[in-house]
């Protein structure tokens, strides 16, 4: 196996750009979850597993249309609207209207951002406005300083109803239908497979937490989870450039969860 491809950064970052628009929103009159909102500000110390489980359950949403879709990260506020980062894979399972679940359990109808930049990449925004209630929003992360090995964990939710069943050992914490897994990067790609991904790392992720966020030790998001490992279909077998990966690569590659890498969105 060729050991450059796993000792190598990124050396390409999904840059997301998504024009909100030059209405002016008043701020919200309530600010129920701001004590949440500057509870988790960026930090050089690494947060303990009970910190970043909690700080996964603030900035994670469910999406429904009928039924859980997936979940999504609460990437943006401006005003009293909210950015939501997902996969386009988690909406193409069907059509709107999408709601929104929020972590105190409030549900907002949501809307498709259409002039969200994603390229090809498996990435989606949907937009919610909350006139009374401040919600905590990620923290981003460029991802150029991960290693192989860095620690990440993500948190999502889960219609698999065998996870509830399953042992809360192997470093796995379960609360209802909330998930949350730590592992390991394994597997940093210097350009894009299809899709955008880009990051592989050992965490065990089930259905439904595609859209969750992929968190480092210091609870900032550094990538969107968007595949399971050993997937059954969806496999990613070509690079964005249309060339593919040895096959020693390959293997690695479906056998690891992935992601793709996120910066933060602008301030426009």
């Amino acid at each position: 196996m060729n050991q450059q491809w796993l000792r190598s950064k990124l050396g390409y970052t999904v840059c997301l750009i998504v024009c909100l628009g030059s209405i002016w929103l008043a701020l919200p009159r309530k600010q129920s979850n701001s004590s949440e909102s500057n509870k988790f500000s960026r930090s050089s110390t690494p947060l303990s597993v009970e910190q970043l489980q909690q700080l996964a359950k603030t900035i994670t949403v469910k999406i429904y249309a009928n039924e859980l879709l997936g979940s999504g990260t609460l990437l943006q506020r401006k005003g009293q609207i909210y950015t939501v980062v997902t996969n386009a894979h988690v909406l193409r399972a069907a059509k709107p209207p999408y709601q929104i679940q929020t972590p105190n359990g409030q549900v907002y109808e949501a809307s498709v951002l259409q002039v969200a930049k994603f390229q090809k990449n498996d990435l989606a925004a949907l937009q919610f406005r909350s006139p009374d209630v401040v919600y905590t929003i990620a923290n981003v992360k460029d991802t150029s300083s991960l290693q192989v090995g860095d620690e990440v964990f993500v948190g999502g939710f889960t219609s698999d109803l065998n996870a509830q069943k399953l042992s809360t050992q192997t470093n796995k914490i379960f609360n209802n239908q909330f998930v949350f897994t730590s592992g390991r990067i394994s597997l940093l790609l210097n350009k894009a497979l299809d899709q955008g991904y880009q990051i592989g790392y050992t965490n065990d992720v089930r259905k439904g937490m595609s859209g969750a966020p992929l968190l480092n030790k210091h609870g900032e998001v550094i990538g969107i989870n968007s595949l399971h490992k050993d997937p059954i279909w969806d496999t990613p077998e070509v690079y964005q450039d249309g060339s593919q990966p040895e096959q020693s690569l390959q293997k690695l590659i479906t056998g690891s969860s992935m992601a793709v890498p996120i910066r933060e969105l602008p301030n426009k």
